[in-house]
């Protein structure tokens, strides 16, 4: 019962997490591709438009910029956190299982 416990628990974060890498990407693709302004420019760049000087000014493009990043982050966590939760899942076992490679080598 509690290895059952297990697997559904683990099983659950990983979907959890799988579809928040999935909504993320989509919200990036959207934002990056099919923004007003073409943010593929501005990315990963030392941009000093967004200084403290011109955020006023630049406003919309820095926010853009901003949660670009964070999306980025939040993709790169959620995958990696799904893949560490759903990998056990399909390749845990019980002890007794028939299918072990312990009770094959007998």
């Amino acid at each position: 019962m509690i290895f059952f416990l297990l697997r559904l628990f683990l099983f659950l974060i990983g979907i959890i997490f799988l579809t928040l890498f999935l909504i993320s990407f989509g919200y990036l693709i959207n934002l990056i591709y099919f923004s007003d302004t073409k943010l593929i420019h501005h990315l990963f760049n030392n941009y000093e438009k967004c200084s403290e000087d011109f955020v006023i000014t630049n406003k919309d493009l820095c926010e853009k910029i901003v949660t670009t990043y964070w999306m980025i982050v939040i993709l790169i966590a959620s995958l990696v956190i799904s893949f560490i939760t759903l990998f056990p899942v399909f390749i845990m076992r019980k002890k007794n299982d028939k299918h072990s490679s312990k009770s094959q080598k007998r």
